[in-house]
Order: structure tokens, then sequence, then C-alpha cells
């Protein structure tokens, strides 16, 4: 099962929030599926195949877990 996390970001400070969430996700030893961003809003999509993964993710950088990704 695919479990993906939105997370909402400031178009201004993109570089530096994709810069931290990498550092966090390598920090963790976190194996990301995919990394996408939403098209027409100021928000990435984070794709894990592990659940635990994904929600502590979320609540590190104020996410929301999505349902299973259609996309």
């Amino acid at each position: 099962m695919l479990y993906v996390v939105e997370v909402a970001m400031n178009a201004a400070n993109m570089g530096h929030e994709l810069s931290n969430m990498r550092t966090w996700l390598d920090h963790m030893k976190f194996q990301i599926v995919g990394f996408r961003q939403s098209a027409g809003a100021n928000a990435c999509r984070v794709d894990f195949e592990n659940e635990q993964e994904a929600r502590a993710f979320a609540q590190a950088f104020a996410g929301q877990l999505l349902n299973r990704a259609t996309t």
C-alpha cells in the first residue's frame, strides 16, 4: 500500500523547506517512493510504503496523510 503525505509550502521558502525535508528524511533513514509538487498549489506530495514513516513525516512537517494514492 502507498501512503501519501501532502505538505503545504511557502513558495518564497520552497528551496529551504525541501532541503529541511531531505535532511530530516536522511537523518531518520526513511526511504520515500516518490515526490512531486501538487499541480496548481504550493504543496508537495511525498509517497511512502511504510505507514509509520508517513505519519512521522506528516507530523514533523505539518502535513496531512492522504488516502492511498490514485495518481
